[in-house]
């Protein structure tokens, strides 16, 4: 069965900033060891020494102020999520075409905060396909088969944005999504989509058989698609020209177009390496850098050209060092579920009602997570340090 898509969008002219590659072409910014060395060695300051009264300043540094909120969403809007549609949708353009016979579904692995649901949500859109939502949390428990009820019965084109929401690491909470992959996998459902949270996935991966070879990810963001990125995402404010300096060297952070396309500064590509990639945590850490001086006159050219000081960038949320697991679990269970209700953690961590409310007030203290609606969730500040945390107890991680 040939499906022909609603419309081809053009190939994007630049470095394709939203590129989905198989899993296996997935090429994350390279950490070197020295880089490792001088970031563990700038959380130990963080934690142990109080650097508002030893470090000294930058030079400058001292008459930095921070932007307005208002300010900094023109000087680093929203991602528009859109652009990722269109990409996603260049990816999927043969196989839609040509490969649906013996590839009925497609799996979309996506990093955490990448807006994947949503993508995948508004591709189906775009296409006509038929929304599948989620089993409820009984309906998991339960082995329910009604919920395979809301495929096509006429076998059309569908999406299910989130399978990382469609299992429980229980013994009790798998059957149903192995109910579900055999048939869907196998074509028995009609062609598909199907999101997936990268950190569910490796779980999944390990605990149902699901070949990777019909995977897409969204490629990484290094270091030129950072500086792509950050210029468009100052658009709204390009009738400035507003030149973006680091702060302590006075050097530009980002090029203009008269520089050749492949000139990256390297505190860019020092942040794409922080950031493994993840262009939403990156964009969050570029916006908290950004900084003004009060002299205007001083260090601006002219009154259409405004100097944008970018500061060093942040290391994130801190997990203190503790040999504490339970923390541990509380955070691989947050991640491999996208996020949970206080109540589903205690179906599936071994302890209290109360003590994981404790950890979770504690983590939260920390800035390591957050109540997002019903759901507890890992926050972008905090996503690094809890896969730094998981690393370092030899707990599944993802593959990104």
């Amino acid at each position: 069965m040939n499906i022909q898509p609603s419309e081809k969008p053009e190939k994007p002219e630049e470095t394709e900033l939203w590129d989905y590659v198989p899993i296996s072409n997935f090429d994350c910014p390279i950490v070197l060891s020295a880089d490792v060395a001088r970031q563990k060695w700038r959380m130990l300051k963080r934690f142990f020494i109080h650097t508002d009264d030893f470090s000294a300043p930058m030079r400058g540094e001292e008459a930095l102020q921070t932007f307005s909120q208002k300010r900094l969403d023109e000087l680093v809007a929203a991602i528009d999520w859109q652009a990722a549609v269109d990409g996603l949708d260049c990816a999927l353009d043969d196989w839609m075409l040509n490969q649906l016979d013996e590839n009925p579904v497609k799996i979309i692995v996506g990093q955490p905060f990448l807006g994947n649901g949503e993508i995948l949500a508004r591709w189906g859109g775009r296409h006509n396909a038929r929304l599948i939502a989620r089993p409820t949390i009984k309906q998991i428990f339960d082995n329910d088969p009604s919920w395979l009820d809301n495929w096509p019965e006429s076998k059309g084109f569908w999406v299910l944005p989130e399978l990382d929401k469609c299992f429980l690491r229980h013994a009790e909470g798998l059957a149903l999504v192995r109910r579900f992959l055999a048939p869907a996998l196998n074509g028995d459902l009609g062609s598909g989509l199907i999101g997936c949270d990268s950190w569910s996935w490796a779980f999944l991966r390990r605990a149902c058989f699901i070949p990777s070879n019909n995977a897409l990810t969204l490629q990484a963001f290094d270091g030129k698609r950072l500086s792509i990125l950050f210029t468009q995402l100052a658009g709204c404010a390009d009738h400035e020209q507003a030149k973006f300096l680091n702060a302590k060297t006075g050097k530009a952070v980002l090029f203009d177009s008269q520089h050749a396309a492949n000139d990256v500064s390297k505190d860019l590509a020092q942040l794409a390496m922080r950031c493994r990639g993840n262009v939403e945590i990156a964009r969050l850490f570029w916006r908290e850098s950004l900084r003004d001086k009060p002299d205007k006159k001083t260090l601006e050219n002219s009154a259409s050209e405004t100097s944008i000081w970018v500061d060093s960038f942040m290391e994130g949320a801190i997990i203190p060092n503790t040999n504490d697991e339970n923390i541990a679990l509380t955070l691989h269970a947050l991640l491999i579920h996208n996020g949970l209700s206080a109540a589903t953690l205690a179906d599936v961590l071994p302890f209290s009602d109360y003590h994981i409310m404790e950890l979770l007030l504690r983590l939260k203290s920390l800035g390591i997570v957050k109540l997002h609606h019903d759901d507890w969730k890992i926050t972008l500040m905090g996503y690094l340090a809890s896969r730094q945390h998981l690393s370092a107890h030899n707990f599944l991680l993802d593959d990104f």
